[in-house]
């Protein structure tokens, strides 16, 4: 499905958010209020940064790019540097840190480790980065995405829930949310009340709607993309949320600690890991410190003696040098047209519908 040009070319729109959109007749159905209330609501989250607009998620990138690194990094601050964090096809977020000799946490997508190797080479050889010998070494480690135990990045909302439901006050950048703004706000993220404009969809890509509305269908099928959803801007963390890094080594009781992990709403991430002692990779979303203080003591008191060490990075919004959800996406999507059709007739040629 990925080698035909009329498909790419509905991934490149729908997975940048071209033709989805909130579907605020639907909302307004839902929950019995008029369209412009629930207009009003859908612009401040999206006004306030507390959400993205919605897009197709593109879960192809884990077949396309199996390897996960995640890499500590001693790099410059500087223009040069940001821009190749933000645009390098590669690099799905970075974090400005510190540990121990490290300012930089990156988290890479690869085919596999010979294809990372390579674009390190090529990233000093034209000048990206420093060259190895006025920098302190980088540290990498590498992780299968065929061995996530769970991938749910909606995750903190039913924590966000609780607190709501036990009477505390949801603010987020600024704005506060009523309760018909949190449950429009729950709904857009767990990929509710939006819709497919394949009429405007089919207009600009000259084919029948009925050819978008079967393609699309088929992608969706064939798990190249899941239903499309509103995504935090941090990707795994609500706004005013730390995200923490982890390695974690579970000592015994596997089953028990990995159950709980995967109904707990402040891990949207758990992967396997094989990293010296530690044998879990999780990301947490925690409302600060003390927060995340209070989650490892209850998963002491729930597995006494299972849990061993820990090795983590808090990771707060100040400290974001760039997370693009779509960027690494988008290139793996441009890059199958290419070879398709080569680089010039890429974006003028594709195959009939």
């Amino acid at each position: 499905m990925l080698n035909d040009m009329l498909n790419l070319d509905i991934l490149e729109n729908i997975c940048s958010g071209t033709g989805v959109e909130v579907n605020i007749s639907a909302l307004a159905n839902t929950f019995k209020r008029h369209r412009n209330t629930i207009k009003e609501q859908v612009k401040a989250l999206f006004d306030y940064k507390i959400i993205n607009r919605p897009i197709y998620p593109f879960m192809w990138l884990y077949q396309e790019y199996p390897l996960l690194v995640i890499v500590r990094a001693d790099l410059p601050k500087s223009e040069r540097t940001d821009k190749f964090l933000k645009e390098d096809e590669h690099i799905f977020g970075a974090f400005y840190v510190r540990d121990e000799e490290y300012n930089t946490l990156l988290i890479e997508f690869f085919k596999d480790i010979y294809e990372h190797g390579e674009w390190r080479k090529d990233i000093v050889a034209e000048s990206k980065i420093p060259p190895r010998e006025i920098r302190y070494p980088a540290h990498a480690l590498f992780f299968s995405n065929r061995h996530i135990i769970k991938y749910q990045p909606h995750a903190p909302i039913y924590r966000m829930e609780e607190l709501y439901k036990n009477g505390e006050e949801l603010e987020l950048n600024g704005y506060k949310l009523n309760n018909l703004c949190f449950q429009i706000f729950k709904k857009l993220v767990l990929g509710e009340g939006i819709r497919t404009n394949e009429n405007m969809l089919a207009q600009k890509l000259d084919v029948h709607r009925k050819t978008i509305e079967r393609r699309v269908s088929d992608l969706l099928k064939a798990g190249i993309v899941t239903k499309p959803a509103c995504r935090f801007p941090k990707f795994f963390v609500p706004p005013d949320h730390i995200l923490v890094y982890y390695l974690v080594e579970v000592k015994k009781s596997w089953d028990k600690v990995i159950k709980a992990i995967k109904i707990d709403p402040s891990i949207p991430l758990a992967m396997e890991a094989n990293v010296g002692r530690y044998n879990l990779l999780l990301f947490g979303s925690f409302l600060n410190v003390e927060d995340h203080f209070n989650w490892e003591e209850s998963y002491d008191t729930r597995f006494p003696e299972c849990i061993g060490a820990m090795k983590k990075i808090y990771l707060s919004p100040r400290m974001t040098a760039s997370i693009d959800q779509q960027k690494v996406s988008l290139r793996i999507i441009k890059s199958r047209k290419e070879q398709l059709y080569g680089k010039g007739l890429a974006e003028t040629v594709r195959s009939g519908a």
